[in-house]
C-alpha cells in the first residue's frame, strides 16, 4: 500500500478532528475554531483562511488534511458543526489529560504508536499552568516568540518567572550563532518578575578536566507539572528536529526538581549566578 493509499484510509473526518485536538497549541486551535464559524461549506479559500487565522510552521499539511476529510465527508457538515466538534473535542481532551501523571511530546515527524502532542502546544500548556513561579532552563534560545509571549503573560498575572540559560561566553563559542536566552528574552528586561541565571564560569570545571555545558531543558509550573525533555528552546526544537519530551504531573517529583534548582540559586557560592541582562 502506497503513503498516499495509507493517508486516504487514515483521514476520516473524526479521525482529524481527533488528532487537531491534540498536536494544535490552544491559541491556533481557537483560532480555527473562529474561522470555521464563518464558513457554510469547504471552499477554494478555507484552507489559506485556517493558515492565515495564526501563522505557524506546519499548519498548511494539517489545513489540507481538514479540508480534504471535510470535502470527503457524507453527510458533509457546516462550518459551525465542524467548529463546535472542535470546541467540543479540545475541552474533553483537557480534562482527559489532566487526571494522567505524564504525556508525551514530540517535534519533528510523528506516528500512531503513543498518543501525542506536538512540544510547542505541550509547552504552552504548562506554562498557562504556573500560578505563583515558573521555571524555565535552556541550552540554546532563540525566536520562539510565542513562548515568550506566554511567561510574560504569566508574569504579568503575578507568577515569578526564573530563566536559567547557558551563555555564548560561557559555552566557549559552542552556542549556536553566538546569541543565548538574552536576546530571544530581551523584551522581558525590564520586568520585575523576570530574572535571569546562568552556571558561573568558575564552578564548571569536571573532575577529567573538562568543561560542563549547562544543558537541562525543563519548564517546570509551580511545584506540580513540569516538561522535560530534549528540546531547546529554540523555533527549530519546537517545529522541525525530531524532539521528545514528557510532562509529568507528579507534585512529589516536580517539588523535587524545582527544589534542586533552587537550592543551586541559593548557595553562596553558585553554581548558578545571577545573569545581568546586557552581554
Amino acid at each position: 500500500m502506497t503513503g498516499h493509499d495509507t493517508h486516504q484510509v487514515a483521514a476520516s473526518l473524526p479521525e482529524v478532528l481527533s488528532e487537531l485536538v491534540a498536536s494544535l497549541p490552544e491559541t491556533h486551535l481557537a483560532a480555527w475554531i473562529k474561522v470555521l464559524r464563518t464558513v457554510g461549506h469547504p471552499d477554494a479559500w478555507t484552507e489559506s483562511h485556517l493558515v492565515a487565522a495564526h501563522p505557524g510552521a506546519g499548519l498548511a499539511p494539517r489545513a489540507a488534511l481538514l479540508l480534504a476529510s471535510w470535502k470527503a465527508s457524507d453527510p458533509q457538515p457546516p462550518g459551525q458543526a465542524l467548529a463546535l466538534a472542535l470546541e467540543a473535542a479540545s475541552t474533553r481532551y483537557e480534562t482527559d489529560l489532566a487526571v494522567h501523571h505524564v504525556e508525551i511530546a514530540v517535534s519533528g515527524p510523528v506516528s500512531d504508536a503513543v498518543p501525542i502532542r506536538l512540544t510547542a502546544s505541550v509547552a504552552i500548556q504548562v506554562i498557562r499552568a504556573a500560578t505563583s513561579t515558573l521555571l524555565v532552563t535552556s541550552y540554546a534560545a532563540f525566536g520562539i516568540q510565542e513562548i515568550v509571549s506566554e511567561i510574560r503573560a504569566a508574569a504579568d498575572r503575578g507568577v515569578s518567572v526564573d530563566l536559567v540559560f547557558e551563555t555564548a561566553r560561557s559555552s566557549g563559542g559552542r552556542l549556536h550563532g553566538g546569541d543565548d536566552g538574552r536576546t530571544a528574552f530581551h523584551d522581558l528586561r525590564f520586568h520585575p518578575d523576570v530574572r535571569l541565571w546562568q552556571w558561573a564560569n568558575n564552578e564548571r570545571q569536571g573532575p577529567g578536566g573538562r568543561r560542563g555545558s549547562m544543558h537541562a531543558k525543563v519548564i517546570a509550573a509551580d511545584r506540580g507539572t513540569v516538561l522535560i525533555g530534549s528540546a531547546n528552546l529554540t523555533d527549530n526544537a519546537y517545529s522541525d528536529n525530531l524532539e521528545i519530551g514528557a510532562v509529568i504531573r507528579d507534585p512529589t517529583a516536580v517539588a523535587s526538581l524545582v527544589d534542586h534548582f533552587r537550592t543551586l540559586m541559593n548557595s553562596a557560592n553558585g553554581p548558578l549566578i545571577r545573569l545581568p541582562w546586557a552581554p
